[in-house]
């Protein structure tokens, strides 16, 4: 909380009491003193491990060492990639080996696309025709977590009393955000200012809220902070592994709550009207899209490189352009600039979490990796 006073890109929420943290609002400590106390916590925890269990003693202490590392970076010390990313996360991101295959994909995006030129703005034009209009967003919207709420409700017992408010909002480096306020309660901002098409309008809604951010971290609060209590849950560091353990889980969420042919159907018949789309086309665009998603890992050899340097930004926006398709990547970089490593939990963690739920029953492995926490 003292080093979320500092750096609001830190603190992903607080939903404890707020005279545990009122002295620290009122009189943060400097950056200093907040690395030395997470230094200071990290030996008394090591020097008495038998007052813990090992598995939590184990978690908190790659916590703290988050603290240490983010305010090494707030301080001006920088780390490499993927140093950096064992830091935060404690992944280690295996080199890249799929540079044929991705060449395979984009071969048949380019057999699916009409037209000639440069395959990124065949794919450009292409993706704008399922633009969802502006006027239209909120009703499409309201339908997509109408049914990932359903979808998820059949598997997943959420606290009695949760809900979800949506705010329409601009202006911000990220897509969507999902503020999670506490007592089983969310606020999802959804920025305007990056068009969204009928797929990335369903795959927000299940990553935002249910089965993803808000489902999870209502069930965080009722079985780690209310019924085993523990009070290091009712605070979440954005890079920590506690974050990117549940990142992951919302970025595969939309994947377990409708399976591609459900997905299908769900978007032609339910998503389309509204949008004003026509749903006739809804199966090729789906194709399109499944294969598109299929380059998303191509995004972190050129982060990688671009945060380590060997990547100039118009270099790296051209890469992201070529190899990924990215309509939008000097959006992407920017982000990047802001939040640096944090772009594996999306990529890096859903691959991670995608070979976790190969399984006849996925809903049965994401409930097993909510009820395992908190120490995975």
């Amino acid at each position: 909380m003292a080093l979320g006073e500092h750096d609001p890109d830190w603190l992903d929420f607080y939903d404890g009491p707020p005279g545990w943290v009122a002295d620290i609002r009122r009189r943060p400590p400097a950056l200093p003193q907040i690395k030395d106390a997470a230094a200071a916590l990290i030996v008394q925890l090591q020097a008495n491990p038998e007052h813990l269990p090992a598995a939590r003693v184990d978690f908190l202490v790659k916590q703290l060492k988050a603290i240490e590392v983010r305010v090494d970076l707030l301080s001006g010390i920088r780390r490499g990639f993927d140093e950096e990313a064992d830091a935060f996360f404690g992944i280690r991101v295996p080199p890249f080996e799929d540079a044929q295959r991705l060449s395979a994909v984009r071969a048949e995006i380019a057999r699916l696309l009409p037209g000639s030129g440069p395959l990124e703005r065949r794919y450009a034009a292409f993706d704008e025709k399922f633009l969802i209009p502006p006027d239209r967003l909120p009703a499409v919207m309201d339908r997509a977590i109408e049914a990932c709420r359903a979808r998820t409700l059949r598997h997943l017992p959420l606290p009695a009393g949760e809900k979800v408010s949506v705010e329409y909002v601009s202006d911000k480096p990220w897509s969507a955000y999902s503020y999670y306020q506490g007592g089983f309660r969310s606020r999802i901002e959804i920025n305007t200012d990056f068009p969204l098409t009928v797929d990335r309008a369903l795959q927000l809604a299940c990553h935002e809220t249910y089965p993803g951010h808000h489902a999870y971290n209502s069930l965080a609060e009722s079985r780690l902070v209310i019924d085993k209590r523990l009070p290091e849950f009712t605070v979440q560091p954005a890079f920590s592994p506690q974050s990117f353990l549940s990142e992951s889980m919302a970025s595969v969420a939309a994947e377990v709550a409708f399976p591609a042919p459900e997905r299908l159907a769900f978007e032609r018949d339910q998503l389309f009207p509204p949008a004003g789309l026509n749903p006739k086309e809804a199966e090729h665009y789906l194709r399109v899209e499944a294969l598109v998603d299929q380059l998303e890992i191509a995004q972190v050899p050129i982060a990688r490189r671009y945060l380590d340097g060997q990547l100039d930004f118009v270099r790296a926006e051209t890469a992201l352009e070529d190899q990924a398709l990215m309509a939008h990547s000097d959006a992407t970089l920017k982000y990047l600039n802001e939040f640096r490593t944090y772009m594996l939990c999306y990529t890096e963690g859903r691959r991670r979490l995608q070979a976790c739920l190969r399984s006849p029953d996925p809903w049965a492995r994401y409930r097993d990796l909510i009820a395992s926490q908190p120490y995975r």
